[in-house]
C-alpha cells in the first residue's frame, strides 16, 4: 500500500449560525489557503473530492454549485459523497492508493441553521418503516450507543472521557464552536438527551466548511516537513 498523508488543513470558523454567507463563500477562502499554502491549484491537484448532504440544502444536486469554490475552469477529475467529509477522505484515500494521482483536495461543508435540523436528517431514513415513525438523530445515535455500552466494550464514563479530550483540545482552535475544561464527572451529573447520551455526547448545530489536501510519498514530504501520515481507516 502507499503511504498516504494528510499536508495541509483548512477550515472556516464554525458557527451556530453564519449569516450573509452562502456555501460557496463559506468554502472559497478555505480552499484558496490551501492552494497558498501548499503551491497547488485546481489544474495541477490530482483529484478532488467533496462530502455533503443535499438534505441541508434542500435542492438536488447542490454540491455542484460548490464547485464554483473550485474553479469553472479548468475541467477537473471529481468526486462527490451524500456523506460526511470522513467518507470523501476515505474515496480519496482509495484513489491514491490506486496509483493514479499524487495528490488530492478533499473538502466538506454544511448549513444546518436555516432549517429544522431534526426534522430535516429523519427524512433521509429508510422512508416505509423508519422515517414514519420520525426518530430524531439524537435518538438513533442513542440506539446505536446502547448497543455499543450493552456490548461491553464502552462504558459511559468512556464517552464521557471523550467528549472532556475534545473540548480540551478544542481549546487550541479559535474556530472550533465549542471548547472548555470539562471533567467526566461533571458530564456523568448531566440529564439524560437520548439515554446513554447527554449534551456533550451529541453535535452541535453549526454551520461551517473545512477541506485537507492528501498527498502520496514523496510528494507528501515534498509539500511539508512534517505529513500527517494515515496508517488506519475505520468505521
Amino acid at each position: 500500500m502507499r503511504d498516504v498523508a494528510i499536508v495541509a488543513f483548512a477550515q472556516s470558523k464554525h458557527e451556530r449560525r453564519i449569516e450573509g454567507y452562502n456555501e460557496i463563500e463559506m468554502m472559497m477562502p478555505v480552499v484558496g489557503e490551501l492552494w497558498e499554502r501548499t503551491g497547488l491549484s485546481a489544474d495541477t491537484v490530482g483529484f478532488t473530492c467533496s462530502g455533503s448532504t443535499d438534505f441541508l440544502a434542500g435542492q438536488a444536486f447542490s454540491f455542484v454549485t460548490i464547485l464554483d469554490a473550485i474553479g469553472p475552469w479548468p475541467p477537473i477529475s471529481e468526486s462527490h459523497v451524500e456523506m460526511d467529509g470522513a467518507w470523501a477522505l476515505y474515496e480519496a484515500w482509495v484513489k491514491l492508493q490506486m496509483g493514479e494521482i499524487d495528490t488530492a483536495l478533499v473538502y466538506s461543508y454544511g448549513k444546518s441553521s436555516p432549517g429544522d435540523l431534526p426534522k430535516v436528517l429523519t427524512t433521509q431514513l429508510e422512508p416505509y418503516s423508519v422515517a414514519p415513525l420520525w426518530p430524531d438523530a439524537i435518538s438513533v445515535a442513542g440506539l446505536q450507543a446502547r448497543a455499543l455500552l450493552d456490548s461491553g466494550r464502552a462504558t459511559e464514563a468512556d464517552l464521557a472521557g471523550v467528549a472532556v479530550r475534545n473540548r480540551a483540545h478544542a481549546k487550541d482552535n479559535p474556530k472550533a464552536q465549542l471548547a472548555g475544561d470539562y471533567t467526566v464527572e461533571e458530564i456523568l451529573a448531566e440529564p439524560y438527551l437520548a439515554n446513554p447520551l447527554r449534551k456533550h455526547d451529541c453535535p452541535p448545530i453549526t454551520d461551517g466548511a473545512a477541506a485537507v489536501i492528501l498527498a502520496a510519498g514523496d510528494v507528501a514530504r515534498e509539500l511539508n516537513d512534517r505529513p500527517a501520515w494515515i496508517r488506519g481507516i475505520d468505521h
